[in-house]
């Protein structure tokens, strides 16, 4: 696979939601990234780190604090459950369950159909080689928002744009948005992060959106790194799933 595409025009701006709400998409993003991530380290654990046979994605439903990641066999359009794995609310994941009643619920269904349907809306700007889904529900609609986050297996990187955002139909088939988190491919080295050996943080700015988007919140969780964003006329920290304006007095 060649390099990373680069935006050739302006992005068009994304819809931003308040401040908390950010925050807290932000932080669902991330525990739900990460629960897939546990899970599918249970998972290849069992199987000799090979990946099994048959299987097509997951999906990740709230289960109380914890998460179930399920993980799917079958064709894209009539999937089945397989295995089963529990991360706990401290992302701890539990052990391989095997599914007694493969059959999905029409929520699981429809969930798995909006994360295939956005994979296939992605477009042309590819900044990685591989990208990770996250599905929640629209808390504004009856839909899904489903996130396509690029991802890297290099040390130090942090990919700080290249993620999508998706509003698609309830029924899980029709992308009704597709927006473009960022400018365009930005890869950044967390070792800039450091200054006089303490962790200062990674310095970005944002063109399709006046403040900081969940992703930037994401990202901060992921890493477990400050970012600071320049967005509209002011400069914004992005500190887990704090979000607050730090603009310095003279500039307000």
């Amino acid at each position: 696979m060649g390099g990373p595409v680069l935006a050739q025009e302006r992005p068009e701006l994304v819809q931003t939601f308040s401040v908390a709400e950010t925050g807290r998409l932000g932080q669902a993003i991330w525990r739900q990234d990460s629960a897939a991530a546990r899970a599918t380290d249970a998972l290849l654990a069992q199987s000799d780190g090979q990946v099994p046979e048959g299987l097509i994605g997951w999906i990740v439903t709230p289960e109380g604090d914890a998460q179930r990641v399920r993980f799917l066999s079958g064709e894209p359009d009539a999937p089945r459950a397989f295995k089963d794995v529990v991360v706990d609310s401290q992302l701890k994941a539990g052990v391989v369950i095997d599914v007694e009643n493969p059959e999905l619920t029409p929520e699981e269904l429809t969930q798995f159909a909006a994360r295939n349907s956005a994979a296939q809306a992605i477009g042309p700007l590819r900044c990685a080689a591989r990208y990770n889904a996250v599905v929640l529900k629209d808390t504004d609609g009856e839909g899904w928002l489903v996130w396509l986050l690029a991802s890297t297996t290099q040390a130090n990187i942090v990919p700080m744009g290249g993620h999508y955002r998706f509003h698609v139909s309830a029924d899980g088939k029709t992308v009704e948005k597709r927006e473009q988190l960022s400018g365009g491919c930005l890869d950044m080295d967390r070792r800039q992060a450091q200054q006089g050996g303490q962790t200062v943080g990674l310095v970005t700015n944002i063109v399709v959106a006046p403040q900081p988007l969940e992703v930037h919140v994401f990202l901060s969780l992921l890493n477990r790194l400050p970012i600071y964003a320049m967005a509209g006329d002011k400069l914004w920290a992005v500190e887990g799933a704090r979000i607050r304006d730090a603009t310095p007095p003279a500039s307000r």
